[in-house]
């Protein structure tokens, strides 16, 4: 059985997934953000083995810990070819906005369009959803949804930063999630989780 935990990260609250089998322990991290130390306490507390990392994006809130994990567990880091660059640029990135100088190893794998992936335990959907960067990307694993900073709970990510941020391309965005399952639960990269449905209802960047 695929079960999901969570890690609030850093002092942006960066909510990083924990995606594991719970029976071979095997386990996919998303957005290990700013404090890859309880991000490491989680994966220990719950005797798992990450296989591999994904970026929903390339903003610095997201990325800071990619090296720490996958240097302490050996796995490839992921992301969207696009928002590649964005990890050895700090002003792309937005970590100069705060004073940091933020560079992330390049990315092992890179996605280049909507796909289904494998791990070991699991099968993954890749959605492109370009808006909140030029590259970001949804995450669907069964009827779980990690939306990035794509689409949270009662709103969406925002548009004006570095990364390539786009009104338009947003939209579209959106009316892709607006078609999937209205039964999927909705993991954003920041606050409360949610449903595609209760999303359709209450959100009003989905009506």
């Amino acid at each position: 059985m695929i079960k999901t935990d969570f890690v609030i990260s850093g002092a942006l609250e960066v909510n990083c997934y924990l995606i594991y089998d719970s029976i071979t322990r095997r386990a996919v991290v998303i957005d290990p953000g700013q404090d890859g130390e309880a991000v490491m306490n989680k994966i220990n507390s719950l005797d798992i083995k990450p296989e591999l990392l994904i970026n929903t994006h390339g903003h610095f809130d997201h990325i800071i810990s990619d090296d720490i994990i996958r240097e302490k567990y050996r796995i490839p880091l992921a992301i969207h070819k696009i928002d590649s660059g964005m990890l050895g640029d700090p002003f792309e990135n937005a970590s100069t906005m705060i004073g940091l100088q933020t560079k992330i190893k390049p990315a092992e794998v890179l996605f280049d369009k909507e796909e289904e992936k494998q791990t070991s335990f699991c099968k993954y959907s890749i959605l492109y959803t370009p808006g909140h960067t030029r590259g970001s990307i949804c995450i669907l694993i069964d009827d779980f949804l990690f939306s990035g900073d794509t689409l949270f709970c009662g709103s969406i990510g925002r548009t004006d930063l570095t990364g390539g941020g786009n009104d338009i391309e947003m939209t579209e965005s959106l009316k892709k999630l607006k078609n999937l399952d209205k039964k999927i639960a909705v993991y954003p990269g920041h606050g409360p989780a949610s449903t595609i449905a209760r999303e359709l209802s209450n959100n009003p960047f989905l009506r």
